[in-house]
Formats: C-alpha cells, sequence, structure tokens
C-alpha cells in the first residue's frame, strides 16, 4: 500500500518492478527539512519541493509545487514553523511543477496590492504561454499524461513514482503573472532576507538560482534535477537542452560557498564538500555524456548506435544522485545527435521513404503474410526478446489498425519491455501505450483546463496563429482589431491567404473590431467555445460576417482523436 498520504508513489517489492526504483520509491517520505535555522525545505509532498525562507517581518517562498491543494498543504506545515506573512514567491522556472501552487501560497489580491512580489526570469512568462496555449500546448499536454503515467493506476503495472519526485497527478492548477523580472542576476532583499538570484539556463532556458549569502544556503532549482541523472533529454517532447550549457551553468554554481544546497527536487545536502561533490559529479556525468556522444557522431555513428555505446561510468551511475529513474541516457545521446546534425542521418534512402503503411504491407507479404508475423512475434516473446516482439507486430497492426489479436500481442510486449525499466518516464509510456493498444485507455477528452488569468490577452491572441485552417483561408485576407474586456491593451490578428499575422498595436485599417475577453480566447484555442460562444465576442465596429469569417477560420486540435502508440 501507497505510504505517502500527499502525494503516493509505489514502493513495495515486486517482481514487476526494478528493486532499485521501488527503492527510489521509499525515499520519497514527505518531510519539512530544516536546512538552516532560517531555511525550510518541503519534500514528498509535491513533484517539486517548495522552500520557505524566514526573514524578519515575513517570509519568502521559493517554488509552488504543480497543484494548488499540494501547496496548502505545505504551506500548513510551514505555518507550524512561522505564521509570518508571505511577502514574495519566487519561481525557478516555467514548468507547471513550480508554478502551478502559486495561490495556495498566495492571494492573487496581496498580489495586485503590490504586499506580494512574485519574482522570475524576464522569459518566464513567455515559456508559460507556449505551455498553457500556444505552439505545441495541446499535443504536449498529451504527451506530459503518457510520460508521467496520468493514465495509469498507482501499482507495479502502472505508476511507481515520477523520478524525480513522488506524483505529479494535479487537482487544481494556478498560475499568478511575475511582479519583477530580470534577465542576468538581481540583487534582492525581502523582508531582510537578502538574495542574490541568478540566471542559470540549464534544464530551461529560463532557470534561476538563489543564493543566500548570510546563510550558505543555494536554492539550485532543477540544475540539479533530484536524485537522479538529468533530463538532456524528456521524451514528452522538449526544446533542445544544450548540455554545454547546463554542465556550464552548474559550473557558476561550484563557485559560491555553499555550506547546504537546498534543490527544487530531492532531499537537501549540507556540509561544504559534500555539496562541492555532488556539484561536481552532476557536471561531469553530464559533460561525459555530451562529449562521448560527439566522439562518437564524429565517428560516424547513428542515433540509435550511439544508444548502446555511451554509457555512465562506473563511478558516476553509481552516485546516489545519478541513477537512470528519471530519463535513460540511450535517449539522450539521441537528442544530443538531432541538436547537433539534426533528423538526417547520412543515407539519402530515408529522406523519401517509402510511406509506412505501404511498407509494411510490402514487408509482411515478403515474410510469409499476416499469420507468419505473428507466429514470428510470438516466439520472440516467448524467447525473452519482447522488443522485436513490438516491432513485427507493429507491421500487423500498420495493415489493420482493428486488428486486435496483433494489438494485443503487441500490448504484451511493450508491457514486458517496460517492466524492466527503471527510468520511469519511457517505463510509463510503454504502459500507457499497451492500454492504448488494447482500448482500454480512459482518458479526459479535455485534458483539464488550464489557468490562462495569468496570461495576457495578447498573447492568447497570438497563439491563434498555429490553429489557422490554412486551406480554408487560402483566399482570405480579413483584419481583426480586438480590445479586451478584462485587461488593458489592444491588438491585431491579420489573416493573410494562408498565414495569420499577429499585431502588437491596432490595425490602423481592420475589417472590424470586437471586444472579447481571456475566456474566449481560451476557448478558442482549447475548443471549449467558438464564435457563437456567449463570453463573446462582442462587435464594436465593422460586419458581423467578417467577424464570424475571422474566427470560424480557426480550429481546435481534438485530441481525443489523436493516436500515439496505435500506428
Amino acid at each position: 500500500m501507497p505510504t505517502n498520504p500527499f502525494c503516493p508513489v509505489y514502493d513495495e517489492d515486486s517482481p514487476l518492478v526494478p528493486p532499485g526504483l521501488t527503492a527510489h520509491s521509499r525515499k520519497m517520505k514527505p518531510a519539512i527539512y530544516q536546512v538552516t535555522d532560517r531555511v525550510f525545505l518541503a519534500y514528498g509532498y509535491a513533484d517539486a519541493n517548495s522552500i520557505l525562507l524566514v526573514g524578519d517581518d515575513g517570509v519568502v517562498i521559493v517554488d509552488a509545487t504543480e497543484d494548488e491543494t499540494k501547496a496548502r498543504s505545505i504551506l500548513a506545515e510551514f505555518r507550524k514553523i512561522t505564521d509570518k506573512p508571505v511577502k514574495a514567491l519566487i519561481y525557478t522556472h516555467f514548468h507547471p511543477d513550480h508554478i502551478g501552487g502559486a495561490r495556495g501560497f498566495v492571494d492573487p489580491c496581496d498580489v495586485a496590492s503590490g504586499e506580494v512580489q512574485v519574482v522570475s526570469h524576464e522569459s518566464l512568462p513567455e515559456f508559460v504561454s507556449l505551455t498553457m496555449a500556444a505552439g505545441a500546448a495541446p499535443i504536449l499536454s498529451l504527451r506530459n499524461a503518457y510520460c508521467f503515467g496520468a493514465f495509469l493506476p498507482l501499482g507495479p503495472e502502472g505508476r511507481i513514482n515520477c523520478g524525480i519526485g513522488p506524483d505529479v497527478r494535479v487537482r487544481r492548477a494556478s498560475y499568478l503573472a511575475p511582479t519583477l523580472t530580470f534577465r542576468e542576476s538581481l540583487d534582492l532583499t525581502v523582508a531582510g532576507v537578502r538574495m542574490h538570484l541568478l540566471w542559470v539556463p540549464s534544464e530551461c532556458e529560463d532557470e534561476i538560482v538563489v543564493w543566500l549569502p548570510d546563510w550558505k544556503v543555494l536554492c539550485s532549482a532543477e540544475v540539479v534535477q533530484g536524485e537522479c541523472f538529468p533530463n538532456l533529454y524528456a521524451i514528452r517532447g522538449t526544446r533542445y537542452r544544450d548540455p554545454r550549457r547546463w554542465y556550464k551553468s552548474l559550473d557558476a554554481l561550484r563557485e559560491f560557498p555553499a555550506e547546504h544546497l537546498a534543490p527544487s527536487h530531492g532531499r537537501p545536502v549540507s556540509g561544504r564538500k559534500a555539496v562541492g561533490e555532488l556539484l561536481t559529479a552532476y557536471r561531469d556525468a553530464i559533460q561525459y555524456v555530451h562529449d562521448q556522444t560527439l566522439r562518437f557522431m564524429n565517428r560516424g555513428h547513428t542515433p540509435d548506435e550511439l544508444a548502446g555505446l555511451v554509457k555512465l561510468p562506473p563511478h558516476l551511475a553509481e552516485h546516489p544522485w545519478l541513477g537512470e529513474f528519471y530519463g535513460s541516457v540511450a535517449d539522450h545521446v539521441r537528442e544530443i545527435y538531432q541538436g547537433e546534425l539534426g533528423f538526417f542521418q547520412g543515407d539519402p534512402t530515408t529522406l523519401r521513404a517509402t510511406p509506412p503503411t505501404l511498407a509494411a504491407a510490402r514487408l509482411v507479404a515478403l515474410m510469409g503474410g499476416r499469420e507468419a508475423v505473428l507466429t514470428a512475434a510470438r516466439q520472440a516473446l516467448d524467447s525473452g526478446d519482447p522488443q522485436w516482439a513490438a516491432e513485427l507486430t507493429t507491421l500487423a497492426i500498420r495493415l489493420n489498425i482493428l486488428d486486435m489479436e496483433s494489438r494485443r500481442l503487441k500490448a504484451r510486449a511493450l508491457r514486458a519491455v517496460g517492466q524492466a525499466e527503471t527510468a520511469i518516464q519511457p517505463r510509463h509510456w510503454y504502459m500507457t501505450a499497451a492500454l492504448e493498444l488494447e482500448g482500454r485507455l480512459e482518458r479526459d477528452a479535455s485534458g483539464g483546463d488550464p489557468d490562462i488569468s495569468g496570461l495576457r490577452p495578447e498573447v492568447l491572441v497570438e497563439a491563434l496563429g498555429p490553429r489557422l485552417a490554412s486551406e480554408r483561408t487560402l483566399e482570405t485576407h480579413l483584419v481583426g482589431a480586438f480590445e479586451f474586456v478584462d485587461a488593458p491593451g489592444e491588438c491585431g490578428l491579420e489573416i493573410r491567404r494562408g498565414v495569420a499575422q499577429f499585431h502588437s498595436r491596432r490595425p490602423e485599417h481592420p475589417d472590424f473590431v470586437a471586444r472579447l475577453g481571456r475566456g474566449f480566447l481560451a476557448g478558442l484555442l482549447t475548443g471549449r467555445s467558438g464564435p457563437d460562444a456567449s463570453e463573446g465576442p462582442v462587435l464594436v465596429e465593422g460586419r458581423e460576417e467578417d467577424m464570424r469569417r475571422f474566427f470560424s477560420s480557426f480550429e481546435a486540435p481534438d485530441m481525443t482523436r489523436v493516436r500515439l502508440a496505435l500506428r
């Protein structure tokens, strides 16, 4: 049974789970760690930690976790230490598990009045918009769910932990926009707490750390990504995380005379020597994987070959903070190849490859037909080669996506592969893909509505660009100007022959002017509303027909129709 009531993990011995993975779960018991007499770290209550800095007449919170409910549980524990009011909330970076519990710690009215500062790097709001509403947000949301086991039950064939924390499930997320941002560094004193904030691009482009010079404490954010090897690539999908920048940021952290390390994932570390040793091992592991990948790339090796060639040496692989419990080195080296050279591996045959369905039909015919393929897949599975079984059954499924015998056989193969994984993100994906193949994947059609109240409406207007149904607008030229009912400012969007160009100012000669709010825009982006929705838009100038035609040119992706494994 799970022993963590706040954020459950599976920590029992099971033949279906590698022993190291359940041992990793047993580290994650919720506790408030006293780092110094003024610094306290909440670990195990959420996927990410929250850190309490106790000042003279108030407190500072570093990171808000992913969920308001979890944040309130942590705040209740912090209130046993002090009842001083929260004076500042610092986001170390934009990921949801560091900002989503904001309103559990802070009243938005206190932020609006200036009683509480919300501090971040200057680029955080842009990255938040990309995560919540813009760009690839819909597909990233679904891939996140596969990665973190959102559709899996807790147990040996489901969720075990989240690698860098116990569990990342969210009941209610919120976001409060920053009121103070900076670019390179910021010296700040809040409630008597002296802080030096430093930009350290690493896991995220907007990553910042907090150095407390009076207490010799370094809040290291996710530059140290918990008690496991860092995710140089996350299989859910990320922009390229340049390992060179990451280990150079770790070198910047090594310059601080830190006697205590308070990470945003994992337990705190105390002692100058222990902190220095950890930071050195962590940066060495990243540089080792990066440099050896490039070494073998320069011999002509391809991503799949690199995955078998580049492995951590024993002194790093056995380090207590470098186990492959989150992501996998084999996946990271593939991303380094992609980041340095792109997708093309050198064989021009792949540039204009035969479409997968046609290639599968031809291969199956050459192999003697569907039954011969499935017979070979069963033999592979029975002989302990589930990976080959999964590859063979994929050919049969591509001939007929409704072939349940082939799908069930592939699901068995994927579960067998997944059960051997200690890296939790690939493991979750194997198990979730098996459910998808069996037709047993129960997922919320909406995936939950993001809290977009902290986003500027102009950001949401610009986010409409990738939702344009270009094939319907190749002969269209319409310009809309927008006023907002819930924020100051104006902007415009111009549909011009298949492209939607954003204008940061009101266009001079729009075809129509509309007044609308964040709710309508969010609905248009996610599919919860359309041009006839009750919350807007309201025509101010121009023709109603033009406004309707304009908004009907955008489409929301239907994520219930997207298949990730069944293809």
